[in-house]
């Protein structure tokens, strides 16, 4: 939900690939182009942190990144979590279908 959410205002790629602060001295000949959207850029990363800090209470993140990370590892576990949890799935399934000795009103009961 909360990637739709964040797609929605287009925010995503922000949260996906990070958000580094450009240099405090910018080097003279740098264009007004370029500042503008370094800018464009820090408030995507705070638009967004802000939309994912206001989902978690008490916890502090430094960047959008991370708290997405975060959350992510927290609600969806690692890789191996996630392939026991889809063994696991898969199991219950097998043990819900119906043999073909059982009857409908049986299995529904």
């Amino acid at each position: 939900k909360m990637m739709t959410f964040l797609k929605a205002y287009d925010l995503w790629e922000t949260i996906v690939k990070g958000y580094t602060p450009p240099q405090r001295e910018l080097p003279d000949d740098t264009l007004v182009s370029l500042i503008k959207e370094a800018e464009e850029e820090s408030t995507k990363n705070f638009k967004a942190f802000s939309f994912l800090h206001s989902t978690v209470s008490k916890v502090i993140f430094p960047r959008a990144k991370e708290a997405r990370e975060i959350l992510e590892q927290g609600y969806q576990g690692s890789d191996r979590t996630r392939a026991i949890r889809l063994l696991n799935l898969r199991r219950d399934l097998a043990n819900l279908k119906m043999k073909e000795s059982e009857k409908c009103k049986r299995l529904c009961v």
